[in-house]
């Protein structure tokens, strides 16, 4: 009897989670479609490369996605046993609560194992991918966008005209500049010949200018300067290309745990600076572990919890994630600033959520009301009676 009964709740199980997974990565990959959108119509980026930049963006969204996914596949499914009164069928076959959960842990596993391959390998294998993906679109967009007698606008506050460029687009002569990215000046730049030069490894371009000057005006006009130079070399922002770019080096999240440990061990201070990568660190092994217990505390949840329709369910489902959150993002704060120690900052959500699923489950083995559910269920049913005699009246 048990064997079957954890073929049937695994079976739903999983139907839950793969809607829930493919649902809500979507969901994170549509707030990016306007970026790529414009990068395809503006920008004159390949499709191909857009398809290329999505799917090194998948780990990243993976890590949030498995957890709230395992979450809302637990809780819908024994919502739905609830609802249906199957759950009350199998306690009176004598069947505990304990009884049930294998299938619980089977998909809370199998998303702490995915969950973790994403965020220790994946997700930095695919940050550096990304952004070499970008930078070299950007260098390629540098080379061929700039085309001579013509205002090239494609950077980040800069202005850029060459006279005549070559096949390459590399070399540039006749060259002038209007730059504003300082905002207290206004710098016009002349130069007779340019060359543009690439760092692949700080994911870097720069326009090295040759024989000319730097007029520098101040932003109230009360004061102007004039600089000489031979050679001078102008940084040009890859981020032309509308996406945030780290391009100073490896990245917290481009760095795998080895790399993190050595880049700790590097600090002579523990400053702001050690706090964030000690938490990047943890946070690779704290996030992967939300998913056995977000899924855990479904269980007693979806038992409860007196709501009809996956509606309903989604919605209670999305407020449990939005409380994890919040206590994430309030330990990622607190853990910056020092307030106290960085990496317990990201293990506290999972110490106040792991501490409610026991409290919850034993509640629910002992067939006890959980006081704030009660109150919630008082509350659905109530919302439920007013929107019922609204639509008769």
């Amino acid at each position: 009897m048990p064997r079957i009964l954890h073929r049937y709740i695994l079976k739903e199980l999983f139907q839950f989670f793969a809607v829930s997974l493919i649902t809500f990565t979507f969901i994170l990959l549509v707030t990016k479609v306007f970026t790529f959108t414009d990068l395809i119509i503006n920008k004159g980026v390949a499709p191909s490369a857009i398809g290329l930049l999505i799917l090194y963006t998948l780990p990243y969204s993976f890590v949030f996605t498995l957890p709230i996914s395992t979450l809302l596949a637990v809780l819908l499914t024994f919502l739905r046993l609830s609802h249906d009164n199957e759950m009350t069928a199998i306690k009176a076959s004598g069947i505990s609560l304990y009884q049930i959960l294998p299938p619980v842990f089977v998909l809370s596993v199998f998303a702490y194992i995915c969950a973790s391959y994403m965020a220790i390998y994946a997700m930095p294998m695919g940050k550096r991918a990304f952004n070499e993906l970008v930078y070299s679109v950007a260098r390629e967009r540098a080379y061929a966008g700039i085309k001579p007698r013509y205002f090239n606008d494609d950077f980040k506050n800069m202005v850029l005209y060459a006279n005549e460029v070559d096949v390459s687009g590399k070399l540039l002569r006749d060259i002038f500049i209007s730059d504003k990215r300082d905002p207290r000046l206004s710098n016009t730049i002349i130069a007779k010949n340019g060359v543009i030069v690439s760092d692949p490894e700080k994911k870097r371009l720069a326009l090295k200018l040759i024989d000319g000057t730097i007029h520098y005006d101040t932003q109230d006009m009360t004061g102007s300067d004039t600089i000489w130079f031979s050679t001078y070399e102008l940084a040009l922002d890859v981020q032309q290309l509308a996406i945030k770019e780290n391009g100073s080096g490896i990245g917290k999240r481009e760095m795998s745990v080895s790399q993190l440990i050595a880049k700790l061990k590097s600090f002579e201070t523990r400053d702001m600076q050690y706090n964030l990568y000690l938490m990047e660190l943890h946070k690779k092994f704290a996030l992967p572990l939300s998913c056995i217990i977000l899924g855990l505390i479904a269980v007693p949840l979806g038992m409860q919890t007196k709501i009809s329709g996956s509606s309903g369910g989604v919605s209670f489902g999305l407020g449990i994630f939005l409380f994890y959150y919040i206590l994430f993002a309030t330990g990622r704060s607190f853990g910056e600033s020092g307030a106290y120690p960085p990496a317990l900052g990201m293990w506290i959500p999972n110490i106040i959520i792991g501490a409610l699923t026991i409290f919850t489950m034993r509640k629910a083995v002992r067939e006890e009301p959980i006081r704030l559910l009660s109150f919630f269920n008082r509350l659905s049913e109530r919302l439920r009676q007013f929107g019922r005699s609204r639509d008769a009246s």
